[in-house]
């Protein structure tokens, strides 16, 4: 009753916005009305949705707990024996804290308002880090490789996470969507990547629970997830922001949320779904011919937002009939629920997300099999896509291609996006850090981890400004000054000649200016081809090495790389360049012991790639002529350097850089 209240209540205001003088006083008089019917019916007792059953807490940190009641209301909160009171505000906000507790658990919150009571069970006291950033970050456990078995091994239920769903706000919001998934092999497959094989890596040192806390979306740029008091100290801004706080901007947002909850309301009804299109007897005679791969923005379906239904059959000869199978499907934009002979094998949302469905034995039967995919677009894009080797059915070792035979389409639902272009921009300053991580601000966590920068690396300059404001902007959100803040430098990767990888790599590490920083740096375990690595795992640990070095106490751990200090010419012509963060010295990773990836540029600007030597523990030795006017070195300066193999003792890559001859120590 409430939610409707609220949405009749956002609807009305939204007319109020077109309608003449006199209707708008009628309408005014209502909407009073219903907000004050709306505002009664939400004075329950509420909690935020990141305050629910198996959280995890951090351990040693005061527990904070808010949410919201009737106003002038007394709540009460008790946990692990400890007892806090507060009254509520005028607005029915109220917010206290109880004791920090190092008991792993797990635990009960009770908290009561007058009659009313909730409890949040199976509570966790253990570590808790935010992960964030774009498609990296929100790579799924399913996509990375060796992904069967680290998902049929992932059944350690004191590794949780909370996955925040995708929200673009002009204000800070005060909730997000999301829930908490316990580790089981049926919830890992769907987790952040980097962030539960992060976990995996604390938690094994630690022995603890460890939560983790997903905000990530792909293909995002870094202004978005920054604070607006950090972008409005960016005059290239001003204008935006001030759009971003425009009624205009503010009403259009209204009527996009509007139109997302009628979509809504249409998906739950679709009458594919009740009219049983998934099965292999519903006459698909009449639906029209489609491309696969491909997405909508391709005729016939371009512009289409809204529920598409695609199908095709694809042949299993008789020794593979009834095995149990695995469906492979690409990558769908936004999201999809798919059948097999009328059989429901997976759904999925997340458009960089690679689908892979197990198929149960005895679905599969010789000769031709119907393939059912309903593909759920929200806005842009929408279809499937990747290269046609993504789709197939595995059976045992045999791979059968279900492109082989015509696809066809039917849409049930279509959804008129038209004039709400601006809600739905995921560039627009602010708006994702608003919606999806203001709200758990106050929520306590040990620190950040942060994979993000491919969106950025067409102005890779502006992001050696943009970075550190973003890191303080949410310190300074959290009251935290000192928030540990770890991030991934980019892979190599062999990108198009606008995207600026080397120069995003370098923005990426002066923001090590920062107190209480650390760099992950993989140039070594990217994909040329594919600026998604599917290697994860070197990722993750990584970035664990920072953490328990520096948070934990690990300090036999190194979790540095190596990196330039000083680039100096010696009386030989040689140049010799020195580095810290070393181990036990530098250490050339080829058979043959070729150090390779360092270049020289002169005065007139021109690039020589020179041999280099390994001269001491923490120094290398270019050999130079006395005759080349040298000004500037490079190390790994490409968009994919993958020949650089210069690496500290413990196993850890060199950082790429360019340094000035002199510069340094």
């Amino acid at each position: 009753m409430c939610k409707f209240v609220v949405t009749m209540t956002i609807n009305l205001l939204i007319e109020l916005l077109n309608l003449s003088t006199v209707m708008k006083q009628r309408i005014y008089t209502l909407t009073l009305l219903l907000m004050a019917f709306a505002l009664g019916a939400m004075a329950q007792l509420r909690l935020p949705a990141i305050i629910s059953d198996h959280m995890v807490i951090q351990r040693g940190e005061p527990v904070h707990v808010w949410g919201w009641a009737a106003p002038g209301q007394k709540v009460t909160a008790t946990l692990a024996g400890h007892k806090a009171t507060v009254r509520t505000g005028k607005d029915g906000r109220w917010s206290l804290y109880l004791p920090a507790i190092s008991a792993a658990g797990p635990h009960t919150l009770t908290v009561s308002a007058g009659k009313e009571s909730l409890s949040v069970t199976d509570i966790l006291a253990g570590e808790v880090w935010m992960t964030s950033g774009q498609s990296n970050m929100d790579f799924r456990l399913r996509s990375i490789d060796r992904a069967d078995d680290e998902i049929s091994h992932a059944t350690n239920a004191s590794i949780r996470l909370f996955e925040i769903n995708h929200a673009l706000v002009s204000r800070p919001a005060d909730d997000v969507s999301g829930h908490w998934a316990v580790t089981t092999p049926e919830a890992a497959d769907c987790f952040t990547a980097v962030g539960y094989l992060f976990a995996k890596e604390l938690n094994a040192a630690l022995d603890c629970p460890v939560g983790i806390v997903n905000a990530s979306w792909g293909g995002t740029q870094i202004e978005s997830w920054m604070t607006m008091g950090s972008i409005d100290h960016f005059p290239k801004y001003t204008q935006l922001m001030e759009q971003l706080r425009s009624d205009a901007f503010r009403a259009n947002e209204l009527r996009g949320l509007a139109n997302d909850a009628r979509f809504e309301r249409e998906v739950a009804a679709d009458r594919g779904e009740a009219e049983g299109w998934y099965a292999p007897s519903y006459d698909k005679s009449h639906w029209q011919p489609l491309a696969m791969p491909g997405l909508w923005a391709d005729a016939p379906l371009a512009r289409m937002d809204g529920v598409v239904w695609t199908t095709a059959k694809f042949t299993v000869p008789d020794s593979l009939a009834g095995r149990e199978a695995l469906l492979s499907l690409g990558f769908i934009d936004d999201a999809d629920v798919t059948w097999v002979n009328g059989h429901r094998v997976g759904a999925t949302r997340g458009y960089a997300v690679k689908r892979r469905y197990q198929i149960p034995a005895g679905v599969l039967h010789a000769g031709d099999n119907e393939l059912t995919v309903k593909i759920i677009d929200d806005h842009d894009g929408g279809g499937c896509y990747g290269s046609a080797s993504l789709f197939y059915v595995q059976v045992g070792s045999r791979r059968l291609s279900i492109l082989n035979h015509p696809w066809s389409y039917c849409v049930s639902v279509e959804k008129d996006n038209s004039g709400f272009r601006s809600y739905f921009s995921n560039d627009f300053p602010s708006r994702i850090y608003n919606g999806m991580v203001a709200p758990v601000a106050p929520y306590p966590v040990k620190g950040i981890v942060w994979y993000q920068g491919e969106a950025n690396t067409e102005r890779p300059g502006e992001y050696y400004d943009l970075f550190p404001a973003m890191i303080d902007g949410w310190r300074q959100a959290r009251q935290r000054p000192e928030l540990p803040f770890y991030w991934v430098q980019l892979p190599n990767f062999i990108a198009t000649p606008k995207n600026d990888l080397a120069g995003l790599r370098d923005a990426q590490t002066s923001a090590l200016s920062l107190a209480h920083t650390g760099q992950a740096v993989t140039i070594d375990v990217g994909n040329p081809t594919d600026e998604h690595p599917l290697d994860k795992h070197t990722v993750a640990r990584r970035l664990a090495l920072h953490a328990l070095h520096n948070d934990y106490g690990h300090s036999d751990l190194v979790c540095q790389s190596p990196r330039a200090t000083g680039v100096t010419r010696q009386g030989d012509g040689t140049i010799l360049v020195t580095f810290s963060h070393v181990a036990q010295g530098l250490q050339c990773h080829d058979r043959y012991g070729y150090l390779c990836g360092f270049a020289v540029i002169d005065a007139q600007g021109k690039r020589y790639c020179v041999k280099a030597e390994i001269a001491g523990t923490d120094s290398v030795r270019l050999l130079t002529t006395p005759n080349l006017a040298v000004t500037t070195v490079t190390y790994g300066w490409e968009n994919n350097p993958e020949d650089a193999n210069l690496f500290g003792s413990t196993g850890l890559p060199a950082t790429p850089f360019m340094m000035k001859v002199g510069q340094g120590k």
